[in-house]
Parts: structure tokens; sequence; C-alpha cells
């Protein structure tokens, strides 16, 4: 799905998203991971599943205080 009008203020340290974007709709919450992946030539951040985070030693579900 591709979305228009959006406002997306990039900066090294953080992405500031647009104030119209629900990220309550799409399952985000505080304490989500992302990183970044290539599939098919595409560059996308993906959301890094719990399970994984957990595998690897670390923390889970902590929120980002």
């Amino acid at each position: 799905m591709l979305h228009y009008d959006y406002t997306w203020d990039l900066y090294p340290n953080y992405i500031k998203l647009d104030d119209e974007l629900n990220t309550n709709a799409l399952g985000w919450k505080e304490g989500d991971y992302f990183k970044f992946v290539e599939s098919n030539g595409v560059r996308l951040i993906k959301k890094v599943d719990p399970i994984e985070l957990f595998a690897k030693g670390h923390a889970v579900n902590q929120g980002v205080k």
C-alpha cells in the first residue's frame, strides 16, 4: 500500500514519523525493534519478532526509557 502526503523527518539517530501515521493500527508499540533487510534488491526496515530477540539473548518487551 502506498501512502502520499506523509512528512517524514530523517536524522542519523532517529526518524520523526508523520503526525497522521497511526502506529497503533500497525501493531507497533514501545520496545519494538526493527532491522534493515534486503529483499529482491529492495531495502526494508522490518520489525524483529520478539522470539528472535529472546533467542539472541536480548530483553523482550522491556520498553524504551
